[in-house]
């Protein structure tokens, strides 16, 4: 099984829709934290150290799909489970599951790269090869 971990948070009035539901790029945002979220709890040290140590911004998104089920509202804890779903050369796949409980909410699946910045190009960013230790972490 692969590893997971859970970011838990507290759905706030600001985060809603005139409906007062859950507006869908929130869950976005949440997926992008939890992401963050999991390569800290696996060890990963932060994209400042990553970036200072070998260059590595970060895990910028190539791909974002997401399925919404249940809908929430404020005042309600969720919690989003976070795992790598598949790792390639260059590329891995995070898949996010939003949960109320036992009722999932949202599932959603994000494909990212780890990137530096572009030697050639200084406003652009590159896709590197994943560094095995960190995916030994994340295992």
């Amino acid at each position: 099984m692969a590893r997971s971990n859970i970011f838990r948070l507290r759905i706030a009035f600001s985060d809603c829709d005139p409906a007062q539901i859950v507006f869908f790029a929130n869950y976005f945002k949440w997926f992008d934290t939890s992401s963050r979220e999991f390569f800290t709890a696996c060890g990963v040290p932060s994209w400042r150290d990553t970036t200072a140590e070998r260059g590595i911004i970060g895990t910028p998104l190539v791909d974002a799909q997401a399925r919404f089920m249940n809908s929430a509202t404020y005042g309600e804890d969720i919690e989003i489970e976070s795992s790598v779903e598949s790792w390639s050369n260059k590329s891995f796949v995070m898949r996010h599951v939003a949960r109320r409980g036992d009722t999932v909410l949202c599932e959603g699946r994000e494909v990212r790269v780890f990137a530096k910045q572009d030697p050639e190009d200084p406003l652009r960013i590159r896709a590197v090869p994943i560094p095995e230790d960190y995916r030994a972490l994340c295992e």
